[in-house]
């Protein structure tokens, strides 16, 4: 972008970064699953990216929020302008991000969300996630979007497993099949981080 207009505590940037998107009809499964990562990865200070749309978005920035002592709270990538609350349900988490957290935007104050914004917000969540995690995601639409961005900039991409029979975990199907790693819980994460070598050894002894 030409320019990014921010609200909050920009440093927050200079932490360990995971994107979580997906889906805004998510199962509850899934919004569980998008709550959780928030809340563990917050409190192993990383900063949790998102774009503080309704359902895996929402629910990842709301676990981190939820903590009574927030290590390291998230950064949100809205697509509309900072003083534009949308969805407009989203107005009491939109505040506590924009005072404990980071808010960001390339629209100036005053815009309105339009279709065309979102692709470009997405884009922008991408690049400055190290790893990006699709909680839930149809074949198509916006979280798609932003693991293409992702791959452009050779962010790892992981995905949580879902049932097949689900639409909604379609598009983290495909991705699993295509060679993405997959997201158990939050040690995944950190493993692709470089922040947990645990699983990277073989730990088994043949010593007699």
């Amino acid at each position: 972008p030409v320019v990014l207009f921010s609200k909050g505590n920009l440093s927050l940037l200079e932490n360990r970064r995971v994107g979580i998107i997906g889906t805004r009809h998510p199962t509850r499964s899934g919004a569980r699953m998008a709550f959780r990562l928030g809340a563990t990865l917050g409190a192993e200070d990383i900063a949790v990216v998102s774009g503080l749309a309704r359902g895996i978005d929402v629910e990842a920035h709301a676990g981190v929020m939820s903590q009574e002592h927030i290590s390291v709270p998230p950064v949100a990538v809205v697509a509309s302008g900072l003083d534009v609350v949308y969805p407009a349900e989203h107005k009491k988490i939109w505040e506590d991000i924009s005072r404990y957290g980071l808010i960001i935007s390339e629209a100036p104050p005053g815009t309105e969300p339009a279709p065309y914004r979102f692709p470009l917000r997405n884009r922008i969540i991408a690049a400055l996630s190290e790893v990006l995690v699709v909680v839930e995601s149809g074949h198509k639409g916006g979280s798609m979007i932003t693991v293409r961005e992702a791959m452009k900039r050779d962010v790892a991409v992981m995905a949580v497993p879902g049932s097949p029979e689900v639409r909604q975990s379609e598009g983290t199907t495909a991705l699993l099949r295509d060679g993405c790693a997959p997201v158990g819980d939050v040690t995944d994460i950190l493993v692709a981080l470089g922040l947990d070598t645990r699983r990277r050894h073989n730990w088994c002894d043949t010593r007699e």
